[in-house]
């Protein structure tokens, strides 16, 4: 019984004698809000106002659903990935953090793709 005790004591004084070595990172919030914002502005224009890259969103699911428009099944694949990437960290509200996002047609209403740990994929 007085083992675990013991053992507890040599813990908690080994973690003061040996501190973890661990570099201090620096977060600015205001260039984290700056970049969200330059996200929402980007995602606006090509929302259902501007070039109907996307339609709506369902965040009630997880991950987020993304029903995308016409111009996005048009547009070549690095535009699509690049889109997908900035509407993940805008979701996310952090420019170096992802969230994970299946993307689906509006008209059949099926899931035709997704953007989450291996990257972006449409899978027609």
């Amino acid at each position: 019984m007085r083992m675990p005790g013991k053992v507890k004591i040599l813990f908690l004084a080994s973690a003061f004698l040996f501190p973890a070595i661990v570099s201090a990172q620096v977060v600015n919030l205001k260039e984290i809000q700056e970049k969200v914002s330059e996200y929402r502005k980007r995602l606006d224009l090509a929302g259902t106002n501007g070039s109907r890259f996307w339609l709506r969103l369902d965040s009630s699911k997880r991950p987020h659903r993304l029903y995308i428009g016409e111009a996005f099944m048009q547009a070549d694949a690095a535009a699509q990935e690049e889109f997908i990437e900035v509407f993940s960290r805008f979701l996310a509200g952090h420019p170096e953090k992802n969230m994970l996002i299946d993307i689906y047609d509006p008209t059949t209403n099926k899931w035709i793709g997704e953007y989450g740990f291996g990257g972006f994929r449409l899978f027609n």
